[in-house]
Formats: structure tokens, C-alpha cells, sequence
């Protein structure tokens, strides 16, 4: 059965498409509503600390030198990876400066993985939330959660992993529900994080108190889980597996903490 595969469309940004509208939120009494006054506050005091740090400071300026080297290899492992289309979408919409590295990997035995690495320049607009771009591409989020993937230094990543469901059809017009992982991280200056409000806060406060700015990567890994598209193919866990291990592999060729020192340093 020939199914139309979603690795034909890029993984990265694109506009964010309209979501389902929000169920109706039940109005708390004033008393339930006291903790929000002092959230409030806080996030007042917060912002104003912030503000006169930012003030009394002199500017930014954000560091030649990122976290990544933008050069993905051709061979990980049993995987050839060929070079991935950067789109229209992506040239027009991002800031000029931003950097791109994409590979579409295949281990001709029906595994692929597409690997993609988004680096910021001097404006943090390449650097978002992926989820609002899947969105727009038509896929549906159903679950979502952090994995860690142990890397070959002993070092633990810790990874966002969404599974992703979207509904396709045929060339004998039968429809197929196609699933898929979608696993992504940032990384800064010797910092990674799967959470892109921690990786706020870790800009802000180095912005605050250390006076630089993070030149942060949105790194990701793709691959469709093929248990329900062909008699050989990999359900949930398995797929989980090959893009875990795929990531111990492909991050030291990159990302610099995890490359030899001499690499790093280049």
C-alpha cells in the first residue's frame, strides 16, 4: 500500500496554521482567584527588575560562536544522508542571518530519519516552539513528553519527543492514519534544554546578570512509526529506539560539548 510520505514536506518553520477553538473556562469565585493577584505581582516585580538591570547595563551583544557546528555528516551508523530542501517559507519568514543544516538519512532498509538543525543570528524569531508549525502542516499532536537519550560521553540529553497523527490518502483513495516522532532540543553556549519557556528564562537571565546573549540551535529528529504502512515495519517503541539511537550517533558530529576537544574547538 503506497502512502504519500510526509518526508517529502520539511519539518521546520512554516506558518502557524488556525487550532481548535478553546473549550469555554469556568469563571473561579474571587476568593479562588487570590494566588493569581500575587502571580501577578510577581511577574510585575520580575519584569521591573528586569527592566532597570536591562537599563543600568550596557547593550548586548550576541556571541560569534554557538553551541553547534551547521554541518550535518553525509554517514551516521548504516545511514546516507542526503542534503534537505530549505523552504520558501522558511527564507522569507526567518531573520536573513539564520543558519540552516538538513539531511534526510536512509538506511535502505526502509528506515528514514530526517535531521534538522536551526540556528539563530542576532534576532531569536528563527528560534521557536515547533509545535505551532506541525500544526500548520496538518499533523495532530496526541501526546507529548520528555525522553532521555544517554550519549556516548556518558552524558544524559534530554529530549521533547510529540507524537504526531495526521490522516492521509492513498493512490487507491484508501485512508490511512500515518504516526510519527518528532524529537527536539536547544542548545546553547554548554546548555541544552527541551523546554523552550526554560529556554527563555535562561536567555533572560543571562541577558540580566552575565551580560550576553544565547545564539541558541533548535535541533530535531523525525521518523514515521511504519507498523501499520508495511508488513516489516516498526511500531511505537522500535521507533523510539532507531531515533534514539540515531540521536546517540549524529549529536558528537555537531553539537560541541559532545564533540572531541579538538573538534570542539575549531
Amino acid at each position: 500500500m503506497a502512502v504519500s510520505s510526509p518526508f517529502s514536506t520539511p519539518l521546520a518553520a512554516s506558518p502557524a496554521g488556525g487550532s481548535p477553538s478553546a473549550a469555554p473556562v469556568p469563571v473561579a469565585p474571587p476568593e479562588a482567584r487570590q494566588p493569581s493577584v500575587w502571580r501577578s505581582v510577581l511577574v510585575l516585580l520580575v519584569a521591573t527588575f528586569t527592566g532597570l538591570a536591562y537599563w543600568f547595563n550596557p547593550p548586548i551583544h550576541i556571541q560569534d560562536q554557538a553551541g553547534v557546528i551547521m554541518d550535518l555528516p553525509v554517514f551516521v551508523g548504516d545511514y546516507f544522508g542526503k542534503e534537505g530542501e530549505i523552504t520558501d517559507v522558511e527564507l522569507r519568514l526567518l531573520p536573513k542571518d539564520t543558519e540552516f543544516a538538513r539531511r534526510s538519512y536512509d538506511d535502505n532498509q526502509g528506515h528514514q530519519i530526517n535531521c534538522s538543525i536551526v540556528l539563530s543570528g542576532a534576532e531569536q524569531r528563527s528560534i521557536h516552539r515547533p509545535e505551532a508549525c506541525l500544526l500548520g502542516q496538518g499533523w495532530t499532536i496526541v501526546a507529548q513528553n520528555n525522553i532521555p537519550i544517554p550519549l556516548l560521553s556518558g552524558h544524559k540529553l534530554v529530549a521533547r519527543q510529540l507524537s504526531l497523527e495526521r490522516q492521509v490518502v492513498t493512490q487507491d483513495n484508501t485512508h490511512v492514519t500515518v504516526r510519527a516522532f518528532y524529537i527536539y532540543w536547544f542548545v546553547g553556549q554548554n546548555v541544552t534544554t527541551p523546554s523552550h519557556f526554560q529556554r527563555i528564562l535562561l536567555s533572560n537571565w543571562d541577558r540580566v546578570v552575565h551580560n550576553r546573549g544565547h545564539r541558541w540551535a533548535y535541533i530535531s529528529v523525525f521518523s514515521l512509526i511504519t507498523d501499520n504502512l508495511r508488513p516489516d515495519g516498526l511500531n511505537a517503541a522500535q521507533t523510539t529506539t532507531l531515533l534514539t539511537d540515531f540521536a546517540r550517533q549524529i549529536v558528537p558530529t555537531f553539537q560541541k560539548s559532545e564533540m572531541p576537544r579538538q573538534g570542539a574547538g575549531n
